[in-house]
C-alpha cells in the first residue's frame, strides 16, 4: 500500500507551536514504515513503541512491547489511540496532517482486531 502522505506539512498550525519540524518528519517517517509492515509484526510493534514515546506515554511503550496478542498490547494499542485522536482534533484544518492520522487510526483499529483474532486462535 502506497500513501502519498506529505511530510513538510503534517499538522495544523495549533500544533506547530507544540511540535518542531524535526519531530513532524520523525511522525512522518514512522507512518511511511508502518504501512510496509505486517499486523502483529515485530516492526509494527516497534513503531507503535516509538509512538507512545513521542507522546510522552512510557507505560503504552512497555504495554506495546508484550506479545501482540496479549491484553496487555491491546491496553497500549487502545492508550496509543486516544492519542492520536486527540493530535488528529488539532490536525483538523491540515489536510496531510489528517491524512497521516487518518492512516494511523485505521491501522491501530486493524492491529488491535487482528490482536482479539489471535487471542481467540482465529
Amino acid at each position: 500500500m502506497r500513501l502519498s502522505l506529505l511530510p513538510v506539512i503534517f499538522f495544523a498550525s495549533s500544533a506547530a507551536a507544540i511540535w518542531t519540524f524535526p519531530q513532524k518528519i520523525g511522525i512522518y517517517s514512522m507512518v511511511q514504515k508502518l504501512a510496509t509492515y505486517k499486523l502483529s509484526s515485530a516492526e509494527e510493534s516497534m513503531v507503535y513503541g516509538k509512538l507512545a514515546i513521542f507522546y510522552d506515554d512510557w507505560i503504552a511503550s512497555a504495554k506495546l512491547s508484550s506479545p501482540a496478542d496479549s491484553s496487555q498490547y491491546r491496553d497500549g494499542l487502545f492508550a496509543l489511540l486516544a492519542h492520536i485522536n486527540a493530535a488528529r482534533s488539532e490536525a483538523i484544518s491540515d489536510p496531510a496532517g489528517v491524512e497521516n492520522l487518518e492512516y494511523l487510526v485505521s491501522r491501530i483499529r486493524s492491529s488491535y482486531a487482528d490482536s482479539v483474532q489471535k487471542f481467540f486462535g482465529h
